[in-house]
């Protein structure tokens, strides 16, 4: 038994499928409450000092506003998003938690609850709602409101799971039964209900991510978008919108929707429930909406998803998260191919492919990269360490690929070879690009003597060269699978934004070698493009992404070389954004690599101005020409999956300083 979504008419890529649907329940985590606004989540003004907000005050002398109650661990930006939040916030108990929880205690529950919060959010939200019938119960529901809530019996028999489910229900239960004392309500005793309402918080809220950097909070959204199904190969997206206090509120519209529920042996009552302008509008007024868009044509009747895991990660680690996570075993098409598409052959290549003996010798020597590359990442997150994470993850890299060897065929010896694509390599991309960030950074902020400007320039090369090469081997990922666009629009912009700070570094302009381009190459060409061509079929999508891969790949043949010199490993890999330098003994796999060894013509794309003469002469202009296509190329591609006004083509739009 199982609700899905499914295109109610043809659907073109990069097509809104639903209004901005509004939260049945949201929270921010804990690490955010003092900064952000509990209602509609946007930043609070940084100007106001916290021990002067008083309840007392009027609501248009000064904000923000705080919960006086919970000791200002709720805060509002201002009188339209207190007046939205303040009852949902007192009656759901979670005022009463907030104050049991900050006291001394012996619960484990860690240093966020903002799945408690949201759960005590949601089961107010059903009970005025009606939608909770009351407890005790003879049995379990399979759902509530339209949300899944199986498994609840199976997950706690026991493990970290049952246990923080008991114990926060536990604390839940607390903090619902004051809140009715205080209102002389009589109360069933029973923390079943506080359990019910916590797994469903687990098992249908999103992270709500609203910039580059970190996730705000939680959200939990009725079946308008709950019932959007897991791919690995996804055919849709979402975003998030904040919505704005001085606006109107407008409920979500059902007939701009898209996509229609279909069930599979599911009772009529929950096909009415997803009409509800109850679960479609919520109670949360101003809280963060989320879009769905698609990124593929999805023809009539198809089923549309969404993923609930990291793409870029092989099938047996995307099983394990989907099963932690969700409790349940993806069967999509990604998963259930044989042999294996390109991609995940891609993200697993080993020694199997070279014939050189036991697979499973080849497992488990990548597993001990694994258990290294895995072991640096932890301790550069807890340890704050960027040097040793550095120095430990280029060892294993260089280690684990010798170009060299591949030519001479002296892998014999050789236990091991780790592509540049191998999931291993792009989790290492992803950490090294971070550290040398930040390694920069600190040197940045002591003295700058000439020594010390060389290591920061040194380090910032690295940065921007970890960064293109994460790009560059996601585009090629992307050109083989479109599902692969938003992860990839999320690494060009980073690649460029790097890339433009290396530029815009003390180095080059002590040197005199600052360049400002009076290029017409930016994201209104992106903009006008993608409206006047339309949504694109996918072959007119390839070809465009292929020509500007084609610009990029053209540049780093001249500014390459000096972005790696020096770094060992960087120095195997011959142009990240044209993997094609790879031994061809590399890419003869028993399965059909089909689109994966493309290779790019050296066409110019649409916006191009540069003359390749000069960057040998200029790294500068090199640099920042490259810089300028990663942004409006990674900006292009936020737009076909988030949409032209999403936080990433903002971002984009701001480093380029373009208004559009």
């Amino acid at each position: 038994m199982a609700m899905e979504m499914r295109a109610s008419e043809n659907i073109s890529m990069s097509q809104d499928l639903t209004p901005s649907i509004h939260p049945c329940a949201a929270a921010l985590h804990d690490s955010f409450l003092y900064s952000h606004c509990s209602s509609c989540f946007r930043v609070l003004p940084s100007h106001f000092p916290a021990h002067s907000l008083n309840h007392q005050e009027p609501f248009n002398s000064i904000f923000p506003i705080s919960c006086t109650t919970c000791k200002a661990s709720i805060r509002y930006c201002s009188a339209a998003c207190f007046a939205s939040d303040s009852v949902i916030h007192s009656s759901s108990g979670e005022c009463h938690f907030l104050l049991q929880f900050t006291y001394p205690s012996t619960c484990s529950l860690g240093d966020d609850t903002a799945d408690i919060r949201a759960a005590l959010r949601l089961l107010y939200f059903f009970e005025v709602q009606g939608y909770v019938p009351s407890p005790p119960w003879t049995e379990l529901p399979n759902r509530i409101g339209g949300l899944l809530v199986s498994d609840l019996k199976k997950v706690l028999k026991g493990g970290v799971v049952a246990e923080r489910i008991r114990e926060a229900g536990s604390l839940m239960s607390c903090a619902r039964r004051r809140k009715r004392a205080e209102e002389k309500q009589s109360y069933h005793r029973s923390v079943m209900v506080e359990e019910v309402a916590l797994w469903a918080v687990m098992t249908n809220s999103v992270e709500v991510q609203i910039n580059e950097e970190w996730a705000l909070g939680l959200a939990v959204y009725g079946p308008c978008f709950s019932w959007f199904n897991h791919s690995c190969l996804p055919n849709a997206c979402y975003r998030f919108e904040l919505a704005s206090w001085c606006k109107d509120h407008l409920p979500c519209e059902l007939g701009s929707f898209w996509v229609s529920p279909a069930s599979t042996g599911e009772t009529p009552t929950l096909v009415w429930n997803y009409e509800d302008v109850g679960l479609s509008q919520g109670l949360s007024t101003y809280g963060p909406r989320i879009v769905v868009r698609s990124i593929k044509e999805v023809k009539k009747g198809e089923e549309v998803c969404i993923t609930y895991t990291d793409l870029l990660q092989p099938k047996a680690a995307r099983q394990s998260d989907l099963w932690s996570n969700y409790r349940f075993i993806c069967c999509c098409q990604r998963c259930t191919m044989s042999p294996e598409i390109y991609i995940d052959y891609m993200l697993n290549f080993d020694e199997r492919n070279l014939n050189l003996g036991n697979s499973n010798s080849a497992a488990v020597v990548c597993e001990e990269l694994a258990d290294v590359v895995n072991q640096a990442i932890a301790e550069y997150a807890s340890d704050d360490d960027p040097k040793a994470c550095c120095d430990k993850l280029e060892s294993t890299l260089y280690q684990s690929l010798q170009y060299e060897d591949l030519q001479k065929d002296k892998l014999s010896g050789r236990q091991f070879i780790l592509h540049p694509l191998h999931y291993l390599s792009l989790k290492a991309y992803m950490t090294l690009a971070s550290a040398y960030r930040l390694r920069a950074q600190g040197l940045c902020s002591t003295d700058l003597h000439i020594e010390n400007n060389y290591k920061t320039f040194k380090m910032s090369r690295a940065a921007a060269a970890y960064s293109l090469l994460l790009a560059g081997a996601t585009h090629r990922l992307l050109l083989s699978e479109s599902s692969f666009i938003a992860v990839t629009s999320h690494f060009l912009v980073s690649a460029g934004e790097t890339t433009l700070n290396l530029v815009r570094s003390s180095t080059w302009q002590s040197s005199g070698q600052r360049y400002e381009s009076n290029s017409s190459f930016n994201l209104v060409s992106c903009y006008e493009f993608n409206l006047r061509k339309g949504s694109l079929p996918w072959f007119e999508f390839k070809l465009m992404s292929m020509q500007f891969a084609g610009c990029i790949s053209t540049m780093l043949l001249y500014c390459w070389p000096f972005l790696i010199e020096g770094f060992l490993y960087l120095e195997k890999i011959k142009n990240p954004f044209d993997l094609s330098w790879l031994d061809m003994a590399m890419l003869q796999a028993q399965c059909s690599l089909g689109e994966g060894t493309t290779t790019f013509s050296t066409c110019k794309c649409f916006a191009c101005d540069y003359q390749s003469d000069v960057f040998l002469e200029d790294k500068v202009k090199c640099l920042y020409q490259l810089a300028i296509h990663l942004l409006s190329y990674g900006g292009y591609l936020a737009s076909i999956c988030y949409g032209p006004q999403c936080y990433l083509v903002d971002h984009a739009r701001d480093l380029l300083k373009v208004e559009v």
